[in-house]
């Protein structure tokens, strides 16, 4: 015979369940989150000229970001004492969850060679990325540079800067990468707000489309 305790534990665990995949098939996005592929991605860093100290700036700022998976507003406060080039982390103190997060830098993204270049030109700053206006100000001037480089690479205008988080999501989970693991990296609270990623990571239902018979 069962207890009474362990049926009433059971029955919640149950609805639970049930609650958790009825709401998964239902919440679908109206709107998918506008990404890059992988091509536009490359086709908009190889717009950049990187003639002037502002062209180089905004360079390392954004594949920072398309790198990191960080939010331009974490990019911009990123201090060059929370970067730990052995540890390959950086520390945000404060992200939108209003909670501290670690960025992850790959291997590939030489984050040293802007730090020499900031170093020449304001030897004495705290930030990888230092702003000299208010914050809004600062946000909507790295807006504006973004759609400069979109202009110049031919690429849909409805792109943003956000759109490089987006980017960042879908191409790990289009490699293989877990979910879940997406989500600590994107430091969601949530999961359903990393799941609206899978309906864009679509490179895994291509190959399972390939598979169809030829007739």
């Amino acid at each position: 015979m069962f207890s009474l305790s362990w049926l009433v534990s059971n029955l919640y665990k149950g609805l639970v369940i049930h609650r958790y995949m009825f709401n998964y098939r239902n919440t679908k996005p109206s709107k998918l989150p506008k990404f890059m592929t992988t091509k536009e991605v490359r086709r908009f860093f190889k717009a950049f000229k990187l003639n002037t100290y502002n062209d180089i700036y905004h360079y390392y700022l954004f594949k920072t970001m398309y790198y990191t998976g960080a939010r331009i507003s974490e990019a911009l406060n990123i201090r060059l004492e929370n970067i730990r080039f052995e540890e390959r982390t950086i520390k945000i103190e404060e992200t939108k969850n209003g909670t501290e997060h670690i960025l992850l830098l790959p291997s590939t993204f030489n984050l040293k060679k802007w730090i020499t270049t900031l170093k020449k030109f304001f030897p004495n700053t705290p930030y990888l990325f230092p702003a000299f206006y208010c914050k809004s100000s600062s946000l909507t001037a790295r807006e504006r540079y973004f759609k400069k480089i979109l202009k110049e690479a031919d690429l849909p205008s409805y792109f943003h800067p956000h759109s490089l988080r987006h980017s960042f999501a879908v191409k790990l989970l289009n490699s293989g990468t877990d979910v879940r693991k997406v989500a600590q990296l994107l430091n969601h609270k949530d999961l359903s707000a990393t799941m609206v990623y899978t309906y864009c990571a679509t490179q895994h239902l291509v190959e399972e489309v390939e598979k169809l018979p030829v007739v």
